[in-house]
């Protein structure tokens, strides 16, 4: 059975998130869409037609989806890395039904205020994405996001461009060639509870300690190979983080 969707105001009390950001129109996960504002209640079994949603109505979307036609976004608040229906209700259930990974979405997310460390992690996320215009990586750990944004400004200063365009560069020539390998090794699952892009950042602080170990730069490919052969013999993701914990202390700069 699916979760019942998640009401927004009930989110946004827990985590004080007051303050808004709008980031435009950019493309969300459907799966990522775990809630309503303002009608959560009609969804007891997630967003199925019923008592909140007309079933003709959708049908119709569903029969323009799989016609190739394009609907309008749908407006999404977003908290942490949770997104809530604001307008848009038939057309995300339309996407589900019609098998869409992704929905358009005008997107404003909201500042939690708390000292959480999901809370944390939203403000960071927030800020990577206004310095960057990256809006879908999705990280879990305190410091990973200010860590792409480092990676992305040495990017940056190699190819002398602005952030933004320096980061539009490093995501189709180095962080999405990088998923597709981890995707192809199906490393993901050596991390449960993590997401493609938190394994991203494992791979490239393993690719920097056996680049400095190598005395240059091994490439992506390497690393991945590496990374795979470590995983697959150390005991998970814990016998990593110690390894690369302990290679970090002996080769971090002085």
């Amino acid at each position: 059975m699916a979760a019942p969707f998640k009401e927004f105001e009930v989110a946004q009390r827990a985590h004080g998130a007051l303050a808004a950001r709008p980031l435009g129109v950019i493309q969300v996960p459907v799966t990522e869409i775990v809630g309503s504002v303002g009608r959560a209640r009609y969804f007891p079994r997630g967003l199925r037609p019923g008592r909140g949603l007309t079933p003709s109505r959708v049908r119709r979307l569903v029969a323009a989806l799989n016609h190739g036609e394009a609907l309008p976004p749908v407006l999404l608040y977003r908290l942490g890395h949770e997104y809530y229906i604001v307008d848009g209700h038939h057309r995300v259930a339309a996407a589900q039904l019609a098998g869409q990974q992704d929905v358009d979405a005008e997107v404003v997310a909201f500042l939690p205020e708390g000292g959480s460390p999901e809370d944390v992690v939203a403000r960071e996320r927030i800020l990577f994405e206004q310095q960057t215009g990256i809006t879908t990586i999705v990280l879990h750990e305190m410091g990973q996001y200010p860590k792409l944004l480092r990676w992305i400004e040495d990017f940056q200063r190699q190819r002398g461009r602005s952030v933004k365009g320096a980061a539009r560069d490093w995501y189709a020539k180095v962080y999405l060639p990088a998923v597709d390998q981890v995707k192809e090794r199906r490393l993901l699952r050596y991390f449960p509870g993590r997401s493609v892009g938190d394994v991203f950042v494992y791979l490239g602080d393993h690719k920097w300690i056996m680049s400095k170990a190598a005395g240059r730069d091994i490439g992506m490919r390497a690393a991945v190979d590496s990374f795979a052969r470590y995983l697959a013999t150390s005991r998970g993701p814990q016998g990593f983080a110690r390894w690369l914990s302990t290679l970090r202390r002996r080769r971090a700069p002085g």
